[in-house]
């Protein structure tokens, strides 16, 4: 494991490649969607990666408002898992690196729900091509949609909807969450004095 690099596993000994799926007959027990396949594999790897740091992390049931719940002593923190597959250019037709790109304001199947602002505490944003992810809190994420760029790539100058999988810890996220509720307590002292 190369917890130092805040990665869970080590990239090197990853395939890059997904494998094939494995077929399912029409009236099959276990025919699932394949994207709601995905979703759990990245739920696991999430719960996973708490789990090894230390965190008391637990899987919710499937159609609840957030993914996994972590329990951090005083409260529980809900986490929402968004995954993608592969990085994918931006615009094919340009020469730009290729990213991963998260819809991170959008449930359910086709993306036909918006989320509640207050459905959820931390999004946890995945590449499972590489098992790589990255921890925000959810009000850090200004943007509909989100892009991480590719661990060792070369990139100009990001826009405000940009961020990296590198330092993206959970407790990063924690700390962030921290630090933009104490800055609303000291807005409402403010507008509560005057």
């Amino acid at each position: 494991m190369t917890r130092e690099l805040g990665l869970l596993f080590d990239q090197s000994a990853l395939p890059l490649a997904v494998p094939p799926r494995v077929p399912q007959h029409a009236g099959s027990v276990r025919q699932v969607s394949h994207e709601l396949e995905l979703g759990r594999a990245a739920e696991h790897l999430v719960c996973a990666d708490l789990l090894l740091g230390g965190w008391r992390a637990f899987p919710t049931a499937q159609g609840m408002a957030y993914d996994l719940a972590v329990d951090i002593g005083d409260r529980v923190i809900r986490v929402q898992v968004k995954a993608t597959l592969h990085p994918r250019h931006p615009q094919p037709s340009m020469r730009a690196n290729p990213a991963y790109f998260f819809n991170v304001r959008r449930a359910g199947r086709g993306a036909a729900r918006v989320y509640r602002h207050d459905e959820f505490d931390i999004y946890a944003l995945v590449a499972l091509d590489r098992r790589l992810i990255g921890y925000f809190a959810k009000a850090e994420l200004p943007s509909q949609l989100i892009t991480l760029r590719i661990p060792g790539g070369r990139y100009g100058p990001g826009g405000k909807g940009e961020r990296e999988f590198e330092g993206a810890s959970f407790q990063r996220a924690l700390a962030v969450m921290q630090e933009l509720a104490a800055a609303r307590g000291a807005d409402h002292d403010v507008i509560d004095a005057a």
